[in-house]
């Protein structure tokens, strides 16, 4: 044990006192447990098998064989920036759960600070002291209408003071990305007709689909869809409507390795589609 035994002795006479117990029973033929010592043994056992699995657990968690990760992220994130990268990760750790939830940026900053998330993927700007945010994409924003609109759907741009005269269906007010277009339209001395406010991509494309209103969003969210011309996309022409999107997670000095190398995928798969 490299310890002496005057050490030994000392720490058994402060066990016993702190238990009021003497736990060995000294006799001419050497040193026994007392019934009080005996049960200490016992749990003595457990504490130590348990630090053992502890180790071992903490080991497999090192080396990515086990564990779980919770994320969080917007209806655009997970449809479009979500899959590839988590893709990427089950196939390097395929013991490692991945649990995503979804929701506006409001719900996942809460859901970071109460902990049921360790990260986010969130339209920025996001200014918080106790959480890291790190930049990845940066969006241009369209606009998209129905195919049927009777005049945007022939033109490929327009600008803020066109666009102040259609009924306009964007996001709600707490999302970063209706802050992005407000932003917009303020700068231009435009007041926009908003005549529905809806909380993410797949309420607003179908109702753009039949020429309720227009929208402004980010190019990848209907992509698809002009792809397949269920939808008509105009540049911006007057100013260039970008958003941010980023990573966001609790400041700490030391990442866990799972957390560490999520984040290492999102800014590889970044990196590539640049």
């Amino acid at each position: 044990l490299s310890v002496a035994q005057s050490g030994i002795s000392r720490q058994i006479r402060m066990l016993e006192e702190e238990f009021g117990e003497p736990l060995f029973k000294r006799v001419s033929k050497g040193v026994h447990l007392t019934p009080a010592g005996e049960t200490l043994l016992v749990y003595a056992r457990k504490i130590f098998q348990d630090l053992r699995n502890a180790s071992l657990e903490i080991s497999a968690l090192a080396r990515l064989e086990r564990g779980q990760l919770r994320i969080g992220a917007g209806m655009i994130a997970c449809t479009y920036i979500l899959p590839p990268v988590l893709e990427r990760f089950k196939e390097l750790y395929p013991k490692v759960e991945l649990l995503v939830a979804t929701g506006v940026t409001d719900v996942l900053l809460s859901k970071l600070r109460d902990n049921s998330i360790e990260l986010g993927i969130i339209a920025l700007p996001i200014r918080s002291p106790d959480l890291t945010v790190v930049p990845l994409w940066t969006e241009e924003m369209v606009v998209a209408t129905s195919v049927k609109h009777p005049i945007l759907s022939h033109k490929r741009s327009t600008d803020a003071e066109e666009l102040g005269k259609y009924p306009l269906i964007t996001f709600a007010k707490d999302a970063n990305t209706r802050i992005v277009i407000d932003s917009y339209f303020s700068a231009a001395g435009v007041t926009p007709r908003i005549v529905m406010e809806g909380e993410n991509v797949a309420t607003i494309k179908p109702l753009v689909k039949i020429d309720l209103g227009i929208t402004i969003i980010p190019y990848r969210a209907i992509a698809d869809e002009v792809k397949r011309k269920e939808l008509h996309c105009l540049k911006i022409r007057d100013h260039k409507v970008t958003r941010q999107v980023g990573i966001v997670y609790h400041k700490s000095k030391t990442l866990p390795k799972v957390l560490s190398e999520l984040i290492r995928l999102f800014k590889e798969h970044r990196d590539i589609a640049l």
